[in-house]
């Protein structure tokens, strides 16, 4: 079987893998020169437990993110035949709530009670662990916003968690080099994919490869594009009939002087906050969202937005970063340019369904549960939704290609 994967971000280059690993020979299309360079390069890499859609009182986000974070450890090893452990894990989250949060303490309270409570039971039934951890090990403790970590003037509380992220340019880099080693992947970089057709039982993909246009013949094909998806849709009946919104968020990891005071790993919730992530003793990855925040769409493809700003952008977005975090956690309040070494500001696009932002109480954006793998005849298309989920959703593809391992 040969199958045609688009895109080869996070989501195509799992898929891609799993398909590999189960004698399917695999196409892998990208843009770009090198896999995953965009949105799965450059966040924060949280791998979700769910802690943070406390907005969805169903429970059905956390629920999905929970399982995708149980799924996400078993197939990166196997992937890559070594321990999650050794891409490099963040210190545990802090949830700090903000005074201008959308909900109050006891709502913020219960749902963290009932992720821990979902993840302790299911963990343990599917022989499932998180980032190598047992699952029944997942837990939260209320910890009250100490003066010299988080201003209590603005922390209402905060909650310590067992949640991590990993290091996604580690993680990248590995899987990039699994996907050159693999034999049955074909990666043709400088791709860009200008539709899918069918013809009888196969599919053509047309692609402007290096200054030309091609056209190839596949068997299936899985659809990973990130901000061209729903337009390939479209050919196949998919399209999606809800309103789309594409946001360019950019991330900041700065490189501090050796003996700048300790930087917790922490979100700020729930609304157009942001979050930092300890990567080791000299780096940080920074979010704050109002200064990140550089772009929003809700055009079918979005503009060609630049991912890597420079010179004064740059510059002004570090420094109202610093300042926006600073207003909560002391250690970045105040803090001298002199500590830092270097600051590199990287973004991606987040898309997703909703027309309003996420300090819309109301916005579709708290809710990530239509998402995933749709097929029609051969042909997939996957709605990531969030990072934490492309392996699991990378194993369902396989499933509907392949047949049950």
């Amino acid at each position: 079987m040969r199958v045609a994967v688009l895109g080869a971000g996070f989501q195509g280059t799992c898929v891609a893998l799993e398909l590999a690993t189960r004698g399917v020979t695999v196409d892998l299309y990208d843009r770009n020169d090198a896999c995953i360079t965009q949105a799965g390069f450059c966040n924060e890499g949280k791998i979700h437990l769910g802690f943070i859609y406390a907005n969805d009182p169903s429970l059905r986000t956390a629920r999905l993110m929970a399982d995708g974070a149980l799924a996400f450890d078993g197939a990166i090893e196997r992937w890559l035949e070594a321990s999650i452990a050794s891409i490099g894990l963040s210190p545990p989250f802090d949830y700090v709530v903000h005074r201008d949060s959308l909900l109050d303490r006891e709502q913020v309270l219960a749902h963290f009670t009932e992720v821990t409570e979902y993840v302790k039971t299911v963990a343990p039934a599917r022989g499932q662990t998180y980032l190598g951890e047992d699952g029944r090990t997942v837990s939260f403790r209320v910890a009250e916003a100490e003066s010299d970590t988080y201003d209590p003037a603005v922390a209402k509380m905060v909650l310590s968690t067992t949640e991590r992220s990993i290091r996604t340019q580690v993680l990248a880099r590995a899987l990039a080099r699994r996907v050159a080693d693999e034999p049955r992947i074909d990666f043709l970089p400088h791709s860009e994919v200008r539709g899918v057709e069918r013809d009888g039982s196969a599919f053509h993909v047309r692609a402007d490869r290096d200054g030309g246009s091609v056209a190839d013949r596949y068997d299936q094909v899985v659809n990973c594009l990130w901000d061209g998806r729903l337009l390939v849709d479209r050919a196949f009946g998919l399209a999606d009939p809800r309103p789309w919104l594409f946001r360019l968020k950019y991330g900041i990891r700065l490189t501090f002087e050796r003996g700048t005071a300790a930087i917790p790993t922490a979100t700020i919730m729930l609304g157009r906050f942001g979050d930092v992530v300890r990567i080791d003793d000299q780096r940080v990855y920074l979010s704050w969202y109002p200064a990140c925040l550089a772009g929003m769409s809700s055009e079918i493809v979005p503009p060609p937005w630049p991912r890597k700003p420079v010179g004064e952008a740059a510059r002004r977005i570090v420094a109202e970063t610093i300042a926006g975090v600073g207003e909560t956690m002391l250690a970045l309040r105040g803090l001298a340019d002199e500590v830092i070494e270097s600051a590199a500001v990287a973004g991606g696009i987040i898309a997703a369904a909703g027309e309003t932002d996420i300090d819309d109480p109301d916005s579709r954006l708290h809710m990530r549960v239509d998402v995933g793998v749709r097929s029609v005849d051969g042909y997939h298309s996957i709605d990531t939704g969030k990072y934490t989920l492309a392996p699991m959703y990378a194993l369902e593809a396989a499933d509907r290609i392949c047949g049950p391992r």
